[in-house]
């Protein structure tokens, strides 16, 4: 069984908040500041982000799983219930595109998770600031990719 590395679980989980409350933070610190006339419109653009990213984080951060996968299951955990599934009982499986460190998401049971790998530097991206290619190496990548070819095409 591979198995889904705990830090990037953590770092998915977190980083949207830790931005948004970075970003409030900021927008407040621009609004005491007694030196500078306060920009109102790049306060509230600034805040407003910074709320979006923490709702946004609130919607996902249960969806976001530490999971084992093998060639014939996935296994995980749903509000502390351990669930074991057969890849033919997930109903969609693919990678998210451009965000690197590689994340995967999965339909079980008509809900979305959400997953990273199991290694932190399995995988290769080249490109320039405004396009990316992001290349998987990893064992967990392979898996997926294998049964995504045997179920879902």
């Amino acid at each position: 069984m591979t198995e889904s590395n705990k830090l990037q679980v953590l770092f998915w989980k977190y980083i949207l908040m830790i931005i948004g409350f970075l970003l409030i933070f900021a927008s407040v610190l621009k609004f005491y500041n007694p030196d500078q006339i306060t920009d109102w419109k790049k306060l509230s653009i600034f805040s407003s982000i910074g709320i979006i990213l923490i709702l946004i984080n609130t919607i996902l951060f249960d969806r976001i799983k530490k999971v084992k996968v093998n060639h014939s299951r996935i296994i995980y955990s749903d509000r502390g219930i351990k669930k074991d599934k057969n890849w033919s009982e997930v109903q969609r499986i693919g990678r998210i595109y451009f965000i690197a460190p590689p994340l995967y998401f999965a339909k079980v049971d008509h809900k979305f998770i959400l997953f990273p790998t199991e290694r932190n530097f399995g995988y290769s991206s080249f490109g320039s600031s405004s396009m990316r290619v992001i290349f998987d190496h990893s064992k967990m990548g392979e898996i997926i990719e294998k049964v995504k070819n045997t179920y879902y095409i």
